[in-house]
């Protein structure tokens, strides 16, 4: 089993003494969760395993922009660089083929350092994508990825673009 530092924390959507709606949320900016390393009350940071592991591992794919990794130029999105183009009939297309591909290199990934170090447990390897459903709003996309691990469980995950 290997174990990463908890990177994504869900909203609560109460910042600065006031609850918010999700959608007007300042601290997720409407996305679920935020961007942040959490501590315990001991200054340790907050570690996970296991298949919210691999949501993260997903997200963090998902949300880098390609090529910006220099030891893992493959590594990241593309989907960065749709954002503020015009939308047209493909874009869903595209956004799904962007994702499909940044997932099926994190699987790659996966399955090298499991053969390498065997460190991972099977709900921390991304078997593939089982279904992918792209919402399009008119201030962005919510992407709806339901994806399957090596233990056989289905996990989903929205991201908000």
């Amino acid at each position: 089993m290997s174990v990463d530092a908890r990177i994504f924390t869900q909203c609560d959507h109460f910042t600065g003494g006031k609850q918010y709606i999700v959608e007007r949320c300042p601290k997720c900016g409407g996305k679920g969760y935020y961007y942040d390393i959490s501590y315990d009350l001991q200054g340790h940071a907050n570690l996970i395993t296991g298949t919210m592991k691999l949501q993260q591992e997903m997200l963090k794919i998902i949300n880098d922009v390609k090529g910006n990794n220099p030891f893992y130029l493959r590594w990241g999105c593309e989907l960065h660089g749709l954002i503020g183009t015009k939308q047209d009939k493909l874009t869903g297309s595209k956004l799904q083929l962007m994702v499909r591909m940044s997932l099926e290199y994190l699987r790659h990934l996966q399955l090298a350092q499991q053969e390498e170090y065997k460190n991972m447990s099977n709900d921390e390897i991304l078997l593939g994508v089982e279904s992918m459903d792209v919402k399009n709003y008119l201030v962005g996309y919510d992407i709806d990825v339901t994806i399957k691990n090596t233990s056989n469980e289905i996990l989903n995950q929205s991201i908000l673009l």
